[in-house]
Parts: structure tokens; C-alpha cells; sequence
């Protein structure tokens, strides 16, 4: 077990841990114990010791209730399971899973050492700035003066008005052809070899007719999004370009794992849902690209982005009117252990290819078993066809031309 904390990709992450040189730190290591457990493991408090989730879903216990359930990959999964500021009494595993045991002596002498070295340190703790971030982009949403994405005109008025009595195909064809970016995008996809046919298409009415107009309002929304992601610093432009191209191939995956695995859900909707689930990342940037003192650093920025990544969404989700559905999408895109007992859904469809996307990039967390999760086996990744071929092998071609439509 003590190999699995030295693969452990989010060690040196642990809070208040992360404060530690990497001399203590590693010390802290050394003395440190993991204890593999099986599920339904009752884990209680001691105060001698601090422990952490190390691997595996646990729910914390307050007088016979369950009052937070999370996993090691969550944001919750770097803290410590107890706090004396908190109520929680016990906690149970709900899944295989190990924990980390820290002597408490040790990390509060090794901390205050630490403190004592370092007095003229008076840079403020991820905490506090990511705190002082969030209140001044409150604060400015209440002034109107945060630019949350506004979408061109087109987009939002074919989502708006497309199930209205009434309208129908010439009425959306009429928005359409009132953006010439879009409409040239919408002929283009038309033409693609995931929607076209021998005939090639050359106007927008041909090429509303040939998607539908369900279709046609999702990829509308879809397509018009690359546009959100500009900035004028180039730390920024160089953030939410790697951003976009995250979300292309996130996005994409999951709206063909839809077309191939998910009969029951529609592939736009998953497209859209793959592009929207780090949306509340964009006025976040450019907030700071307007107010650079707001964070010291890089790095600090990255971890902001994780964690206020869901309030800025249901502030935009609220601004659009959207779907709650989008919403849970951002809020559980990345329990990567989530099990709902049910057919797949959007999250789901997320999830896997969120999953999918991290093996391929070779960031995917080493203590994460993709072939035994629940998403997996629901959508059968990596069920082999009569070649010997998985899924991606077999959905190469869909893949690479969904992400092709995305990049025009």
C-alpha cells in the first residue's frame, strides 16, 4: 500500500500538508501510514491523528446522517476527513478505497517550524485569494460589471424560439442567415460526413432542412462558442486556448460515445454539455485579465479556476435561462466514481469522456481504475468489436470530424 502513495498524483496537494517544504513533506511521508479498506468501513475521529482519503467514495457521518459524500479526485478529497470545526463524527467507505494517516504532532511541529522560519512570508494562502476572487467577481456581477459570455444574437434566439407555436423551418432559416459566420459553419457541418449524404449542400435553407431544427438549434449554440474563449493578455489567450481545445475534444467524444453508446440521449445535447462544463472558467479570466493583482500567480489561477468554476456557471445558466441539466453537468463532470443505478445520462456521458480524454493525454490519475467504473461498463468504452477494437479505435473517424466542425 505504501506504493500507492507514491503514485499518488495529488500528494503534494493535501492541505495543510502543501505548506510543508518538500524535505518535511517527505518526512511527513516517510512516517505516515496507508490502511486499504473494504466497502461499508466505519472510520472515526482520532485526535492524534490526521486522516485523508487516499483512494476510493466516502460519505461523512454527523449524528446517524449523512451530511457530505465525495471521492478522492473532489476538491473536498484534498482536506482532511475531520475537522474540529465541523460536526462530522464518523465516516464509512462506499467503495473499495484507502486512507492516509498523518501523526498530528508531527505535521503541527513540522507547521509551526515551518511558520517560525519563514516571519516575513506575508503572501496571502490559496484560500483566502480564491475567497477574495470570488467576492470581487460577486461583487461585480451585482454591478453588472462582470462579462459573463453573451452569445451571438443568432444562437440564443433559435434556442429561445425554436419550440415556440408556430415557428418553424423558414423562421429559423431566416435567423440563421442574419449571422454569415454561422450560417457558412451550419453548411459546412451539413456537408460533413456525419450529417450529409451524396448531394452537396450549398444554402442555409438546404442546410437546415438536411439537419432538422432540433439539430440545427444545438449545433447553432455549439458552434457559435468558440468565440467566447478571447482575452487580451497573452497568460490568458494561452489559458483559454487550451481551454476551448480541451473542451473540443471532450465535447466531441461525448457526442459520439452518444451516437454509438447512448441511443436514448441526443448526441447535440451531449456536444453542447461536453462545451459547457468549464463555461464558468471565461468571465473568471477576463475578470482577471482586467484586474491582474487579483492573483499572485499562475498556478494559484489554475486552482481558482477549479473551484469557482461552478458558482460563475449558475451565474451564467441563470442569465441564459438554461436547462438544470447543463447545470449538474458542471456540478459532476468529474465524480468519476458516480453510479446512479440508471441509464445513462448527460453527466454520465461527460464523465466517460472527460475519462476517456485524460487516458489519451496521459493525465489520468494512476490510482483511477477507468476499466472498473461504473461509467465504463454502463457505456461500453472498451467492449472490443469483431476486430479487436475499442472504442476509440472504432469511433476514430467521428472524433476527428466532429473536432474538425468545432475548429472552423
Amino acid at each position: 500500500m505504501e506504493e500507492l502513495l507514491k503514485t499518488f498524483s495529488r500528494r503534494e496537494k493535501l492541505k495543510p500538508l502543501c505548506d510543508l517544504d518538500r524535505n518535511d513533506l517527505d518526512y511527513v511521508f516517510e512516517k505516515a501510514s496507508v490502511k486499504a479498506l473494504a466497502p461499508r468501513t466505519l472510520i472515526t475521529p482520532d485526535k492524534n491523528i490526521i486522516t485523508f482519503l487516499l483512494e476510493g467514495r466516502v460519505s461523512l457521518m454527523a449524528g446517524g446522517f449523512v451530511v457530505e459524500s465525495f471521492t478522492h479526485t473532489d476538491q473536498r478529497g484534498l482536506l482532511p476527513l475531520f475537522d474540529d470545526s465541523r460536526d462530522e463524527d464518523s465516516a464509512i467507505l462506499t467503495s473499495h478505497g484507502a486512507i492516509l494517516e498523518v501523526d498530528r504532532k508531527l505535521l503541527e511541529g513540522l507547521h509551526s517550524h515551518h511558520k517560525r522560519e519563514n516571519p516575513e512570508t506575508k503572501a496571502k494562502s490559496i484560500e483566502d485569494e480564491e475567497q477574495h476572487l470570488f467576492d470581487e467577481l460577486r461583487r461585480a456581477f451585482k454591478a453588472d460589471r462582470l462579462q459573463l459570455p453573451a452569445l451571438p444574437e443568432a444562437a440564443l434566439k433559435i434556442r429561445q424560439v425554436i419550440n415556440q407555436a408556430g415557428v418553424g423551418t423558414s423562421e429559423i432559416i431566416q435567423i440563421v442567415q442574419t449571422d454569415p459566420i454561422l450560417s457558412a459553419r451550419l453548411i459546412k457541418v451539413a456537408n460533413s460526413p456525419l450529417y450529409g449524404t451524396w448531394r452537396e449542400i450549398k444554402t442555409v435553407r438546404d442546410a437546415v432542412r438536411r439537419l432538422g431544427l432540433e439539430t440545427t438549434r444545438g449545433l447553432s449554440f455549439s458552434l457559435s462558442i468558440k468565440q467566447l474563449f478571447h482575452a487580451r493578455s497573452s497568460m490568458i489567450k494561452q489559458l483559454l486556448r487550451q481551454m476551448y481545445d480541451e473542451s473540443v475534444q471532450v465535447s466531441s467524444l461525448a457526442y459520439v460515445i452518444t451516437r454509438n453508446r447512448a441511443k436514448n440521449l441526443d448526441p447535440e445535447q451531449a456536444l453542447l454539455a461536453g462545451l459547457l462544463a468549464r463555461l464558468g472558467v471565461i468571465p473568471i479570466l477576463k475578470f482577471v485579465d482586467e484586474n491582474p493583482g487579483l492573483i499572485s500567480s499562475a498556478d494559484r489561477l489554475n486552482k481558482s479556476l477549479i473551484n469557482l468554476n461552478v458558482p460563475i456557471s449558475r451565474l451564467i445558466f441563470e442569465r441564459w435561462n438554461f436547462d438544470d441539466q447543463f447545470l449538474s453537468v458542471v456540478e459532476s463532470s468529474e465524480d468519476w466514481y458516480r453510479d446512479t443505478g440508471k441509464e445513462a445520462d448527460y453527466v454520465d456521458i461527460v464523465i466517460a469522456a472527460r475519462l476517456l480524454f485524460l487516458q489519451k493525454t496521459n493525465q489520468l490519475d494512476e490510482s483511477i481504475n477507468i476499466y472498473q467504473l461504473a461509467v465504463a461498463d454502463k457505456l461500453k468504452l472498451f467492449e472490443e468489436d469483431e476486430h479487436g477494437l475499442d472504442f476509440l479505435e472504432q469511433a476514430k473517424n467521428e472524433i476527428d470530424e466532429m473536432q474538425a466542425m468545432l475548429r472552423l
